[in-house]
């Protein structure tokens, strides 16, 4: 829907003429000051030089100012142009001097005003382009999912080997739980020695703050996937002992996780068991 909503928005700014618009919407000509000339005005004072802009507003704002050419004023261009000037106008007032040279013959948008003017329609066009890839990936069943921040895997990897190791020492049958789970829940290779490695240095005595530190900087999402990939390494066996229990219900305290959180994310993790069942160790 945000999409659509964006891309309707860019197809109308771009297409529409300025009568369809508001009296503040739509496009408009203006002026704006270059520099000071020696070329006499109607009165004693001399011409000022012009760029004449063609603006797109948005209920007042501008939001892209082009350059269509050159025009001379008598107040500072301020109100309107006495008179149009062109490029060979231009290059003859320079030629005698009325003019500073080191302004270009041609009035034209440079590089910082095509950037500010058209970043923005840029930004927008790949976003949008963005989402229609997406899109289509998602139709054709590409996983659109990256893996989990480095950070919030490791955190993950690591609890999932305190629940495998809640009940005693982890058997092959639990590592091969573990690396399973945690490459599906992660979306990162993690193979049975790196589960081994990380078991071997499990702190058997952990207190509430170690609890609150495996949640520590993590978001909301990551601390939902951690307390799932626990509960599933639980309850994989069939029942989730007493020490798996324990360490599952310290961890939801120490993330913060509310009993409403906790029943959605047991939820899940039940789902996972019914599409996703622990496939035992071969070894």
């Amino acid at each position: 829907m945000r999409a659509r909503i964006l891309l309707t928005l860019f197809l109308a700014l771009i297409s529409y003429p300025a009568h369809a618009f508001t009296n503040d919407t739509g496009y408009f000509d203006g002026l704006e000051f270059v520099a000071d000339t020696t070329i006499p005005g109607p009165d004693v004072n001399t011409m000022s030089l012009c760029y004449v802009t063609r603006d797109l507003k948005i209920l007042g704002l501008t939001l892209t100012s082009d350059i269509t050419g050159y025009a001379l004023a008598d107040d500072g261009c301020v109100s309107e142009p006495l008179r149009p000037f062109t490029e060979e106008q231009m290059i003859t007032a320079q030629s005698l001097e009325l003019i500073a040279t080191d302004i270009p013959a041609r009035a034209r948008n440079d590089l910082t005003r095509n950037v500010q003017n058209y970043g923005l329609w840029a930004a927008i066009g790949l976003a949008l382009i963005a989402v229609i890839i997406r899109r289509i990936k998602s139709l054709l069943g590409y996983d659109l999912r990256g893996p989990l921040r480095a950070k919030a895997s490791s955190r993950i990897l690591t609890t999932m080997c305190y629940a495998g190791s809640a009940a005693g020492v982890m058997a092959s049958n639990d590592i091969a739980i573990v690396a399973q789970a945690a490459r599906r829940l992660t979306r990162r290779n993690y193979q049975p020695q790196d589960i081994i490695r990380i078991a071997d240095h499990l702190d058997p005595g952990l207190d509430a703050q170690d609890y609150i530190d495996f949640g520590r900087g993590l978001r909301d999402r990551e601390k939902d996937i951690m307390m799932q990939g626990v509960l599933y390494v639980g309850m994989a066996n069939g029942r989730m002992l007493p020490g798996q229990y324990a360490f599952a219900t310290e961890l939801a305290h120490g993330l913060g996780m509310p009993g409403e959180d906790f029943r959605r994310v047991l939820k899940n993790a039940m789902i996972d068991l019914d599409r996703f069942p622990p496939t035992p160790s071969t070894s």
